[in-house]
C-alpha cells in the first residue's frame, strides 16, 4: 500500500526551510571540526619538526584534539596531553631552568641527544647515581676504566623554547577561520 502526501502552502515551505537550516548548520559544524583537526595536526607536526635531532614518540603524540557539538554551535579544543605538558611546558610555553643529567663524552646517546637506555638501566642497576663533592654523577657500573664510568653529571640547564604553542595555535586558528563568517571565541589556557 502506498500513501502519497504532498505538503503545500506555508507549512511545506517552513518545513523545507527548517530542514535546510539544520542541514546547513550541521555542514558548518563539520567544516569547523575538519579545519580545527587539520590545525591540530599542523601544530603536532610543528612541534615534532622543531625538536633538534627529531622528536621522540612521546613528543610525537603530545597534541590532542577534541570537539563537542551543542545546540548553540560546536566547541573544538586543541591541547597538549597532561603527561606531555608537564615535560614539554618549558619548551612550548615558558623556558625555565631544570636540573637534569648532562651526558658526558662517555655516554651513548640517542639521535635526540638523550642518554641511551637511561630509565631501564637505572632500574636494572647498571647505572647508579653517586654524590661526590656536592655533585651528583651518573656512572655505568659495567665500565671498568675509572675515567669512562661517568656518563652524566646533574646540572641546572636552561631549556630554550623550540615552539610557541599558544602563538602558533592562535595564528593558525585566525588563518583557518578567516574566510568563514560567524562568531568565534579563541581562548588561551
Amino acid at each position: 500500500m502506498r500513501v502519497n502526501t504532498r505538503i503545500t502552502g506555508a507549512d511545506g515551505s517552513i518545513q523545507y526551510l527548517n530542514r535546510q537550516g539544520q542541514q546547513l548548520g550541521a555542514e558548518f559544524q563539520n567544516e569547523i571540526i575538519k579545519r580545527a583537526r587539520a590545525l591540530a595536526v599542523q601544530i603536532q607536526n610543528g612541534i615534532s619538526t622543531s625538536a633538534a635531532g627529531g622528536a621522540v614518540p612521546f613528543t610525537n603524540k603530545a597534541v590532542l584534539f577534541t570537539y563537542k557539538k551543542t545546540a548553540s554551535g560546536v566547541k573544538t579544543t586543541i591541547l597538549v596531553k597532561d603527561q606531555q605538558a608537564q615535560y614539554l611546558y618549558d619548551v612550548l610555553v615558558k623556558p625555565d631552568s631544570i636540573s637534569k643529567f648532562i651526558p658526558t663524552s662517555n655516554a651513548r646517546l640517542t639521535k635526540q641527544g638523550n642518554i641511551s637506555g637511561f630509565a631501564t638501566n637505572l632500574k636494572k642497576g647498571r647505572y647508579k647515581i653517586i654524590e661526590q663533592g656536592g655533585k651528583k654523577r651518573l656512572i655505568d657500573t659495567n665500565q671498568k676504566k675509572k675515567g669512562k664510568r661517568i656518563i652524566g653529571v646533574r646540572e641546572k640547564k636552561k631549556r630554550k623554547m623550540i615552539y610557541d604553542f599558544y602563538q602558533h595555535a592562535q595564528d593558525g586558528a585566525i588563518l583557518i577561520f578567516r574566510d568563514i563568517k560567524g562568531t568565534f571565541k579563541i581562548k588561551r589556557g
